[in-house]
């Protein structure tokens, strides 16, 4: 009788722990798709800034300074996609 109460017991742990897992799983699953959303964002935010570059090198000397805003802005915003996603992970 002892053997089959052992064997019952592990059993019973073996499929206590393959729940864990499973609720492991669905967690990895969640963060991996969080992080690709994040990093989205800052590869979006990225591409705006390279254009706000692309801008003010090809801006007119009168029109740089206002450009020129506009890049600080894309690169602010960038640096705080870029500090959000890396402060989640």
């Amino acid at each position: 009788m002892e053997r089959k109460i052992f064997i019952n017991k592990f059993d019973r742990q073996l499929r206590s722990w393959d729940r864990d897992i499973a609720k492991l799983e669905k967690r990895a699953d969640k963060i991996t798709q969080n992080l690709k959303q994040h990093i989205e964002v800052v590869k979006h935010q990225r591409e705006a800034a390279s254009t706000k570059a692309a801008d003010l090198l090809h801006s007119s000397e009168d029109a740089w300074m206002e450009m020129k805003k506009g890049a600080e802005i894309a690169m602010n915003d960038l640096k705080k996609a870029f500090k959000k996603a890396k402060s989640r992970f």
